[in-house]
């Protein structure tokens, strides 16, 4: 885990939000490879084995089925999954599960995007736009924060429903079709694989001001 990328990570327990506290046991080259994260609000602890930042709470992760990619089909992947997140702007970070998370380094790329790899294969590696991180049912990220969300059949309903809630207003969300799309975003498209669906965004209320005679 790049160090610049724990910022982004938050507990998962269910309190107001608040950074995580630090503690590394072995850095390199500004890499995080062995570390624990904490909790001031909860004292949840998260460790980091060899890399990878672990939010599963103990809980089995979630696997993607899908068979390791060539490189021209992660870069095909990658495209995709700009398309359907709408992934214009730099910067942005997006969050990458199961089978979308192979193509983490191709998209960071394209779209000088920050990625999240959830529950990745093996051959996906970390770098200073990728992050890796093991998860149950949550992501431990904040609220509204995020670009977009794309998860795969591996990840369960309740995993699904907390995409949408770190999801930025008007941002998207990509689920498996096998799972219904949570009713607070707007399904844009589906086929039988996945369905792309939107997070309304924020309305503000605006009311004409009194004028004293």
């Amino acid at each position: 885990m790049f160090i610049e990328m724990i910022d982004l990570l938050r507990c998962v327990n269910d309190h107001q939000d608040s950074w995580l506290v630090a503690s590394f046991r072995n850095v390199t080259n500004r890499f995080i490879v062995e570390g624990t994260l904490g909790c001031p609000v909860c004292s949840a602890e998260y460790e980091i084995r060899n890399g990878v930042a672990d939010f599963s709470l103990g809980a089995a992760p979630m696997r993607s089925q899908s068979r390791a990619l060539s490189a021209s089909a992660r870069e095909e992947l990658a495209t995709r999954a700009g398309a359907f997140l709408n992934a214009t702007e730099p910067g942005a970070t997006i969050v990458l599960g199961g089978m979308w998370a192979q193509a983490a380094h191709e998209l960071s790329m394209m779209t000088d995007s920050r990625i999240l790899a959830l529950n990745p294969s093996g051959d996906v590696e970390q770098s200073e736009r990728v992050g890796l991180v093991r998860v149950g049912h949550k992501i431990p990220l904040a609220e509204g924060k995020v670009w977009g969300v794309a998860l795969d059949a591996g990840f369960s309903s309740e995993a699904v429903s907390a995409a949408t809630r770190v999801v930025r207003p008007g941002g998207r969300v990509v689920g498996p079709a096998s799972i219904p799309a949570p009713g607070r975003v707007a399904v844009l498209a589906r086929d039988e694989n996945h369905w792309v669906a939107e997070k309304p965004a924020e309305t503000i209320s605006l009311s004409r001001s009194k004028v004293s005679k």
